[in-house]
């Protein structure tokens, strides 16, 4: 989410205390680990605030058809948002259970990955800085600022949405099915909806604001959730046997088909 002025402030203030009132009343607070859960929702209700209002401020600048100086120019040295917007992605893995001890390697890639998206975005351009030195573009920040409002906030707003939702729709899936294998809702178009989450996620915020690190991550971010997938389906197999052989053959891994088989 790019600065904006008080009325952006107001609303996201506004905002996150509706986003914050309506999954505060949610029945989760029975143990450590649904304390998780729900601080994870609350991360999740406050990210798509977030998003939506970002949407809307680009939308807003686009409808104008100008920029000011100050939204050409990178927000530097917010720390105090660069560990709260941390906080709030890294919490989409206390919904995603660990079935293997690998998980924490993919989740590891995931958790650089946001570290240095938001360094980069409310700390330190380290990117645009090194890219701007050796390409002989002094003005480069002004157009990364105008390609982000036009086209990475707004396109990449909704891809991250998406991987948002695929992420919570999962959980509630996993959180009501308790041991069982999981065959309903989001898991009824794609065997591992999560992962997929999570790629979308990234992948959005890669298109919001792209950087040299982000570039580099995330190929092998696809590598290691293609890979932790596979290992993930054979613990699955041994365990649910048939069960879990015929609902693999009707249901792709990551992609979903147009029709789903019956």
């Amino acid at each position: 989410m790019a600065p904006g002025k008080s009325t952006l402030r107001k609303a996201l203030a506004l905002e996150i205390f509706l986003a914050l009132k309506g999954w505060l009343s949610l029945r989760l607070m029975v143990n450590g680990q649904d304390l998780m859960a729900g601080s994870a929702l609350v991360g999740s209700a406050l990210a798509i605030a977030a998003l939506f209002i970002g949407v809307a401020h680009s939308l807003m600048i686009m409808t104008t058809g100008r920029l000011t100086g100050v939204e050409l120019i990178i927000l530097r040295g917010n720390w105090v948002l660069v560990a709260a917007s941390i906080a709030v992605f890294l919490a989409f893995l206390a919904l995603i259970p660990v079935r293997l001890t690998r998980n924490w390697r993919s989740h590891g890639i995931y958790a650089a990955f946001i570290i240095s998206l938001f360094a980069e975005m409310f700390g330190f351009p380290l990117s645009v800085y090194f890219l701007s030195g050796i390409l002989g573009m002094p003005l480069l920040e002004q157009d990364f600022m105008s390609y982000m409002y036009e086209v990475g906030m707004p396109v990449g707003s909704v891809v991250t949405f998406l991987g948002v939702v695929l992420i919570i729709l999962g959980w509630r899936e996993i959180y009501r099915a308790k041991d069982q294998l999981v065959t309903r809702g989001v898991y009824g178009y794609v065997r591992h909806p999560q992962y997929l989450g999570l790629i979308l996620v990234t992948g959005g915020w890669l298109i919001h604001w792209p950087t040299i690190p982000g570039v580099a991550m995330w190929p092998l971010l696809l590598i290691l959730y293609f890979r932790l997938s596979k290992r993930e389906e054979q613990y699955l197999a041994e365990r649910f046997g048939k069960q879990y052989s015929e609902y693999a053959e009707r249901i792709p891994m990551l992609i979903p088909r147009w029709r789903r088989t019956t």
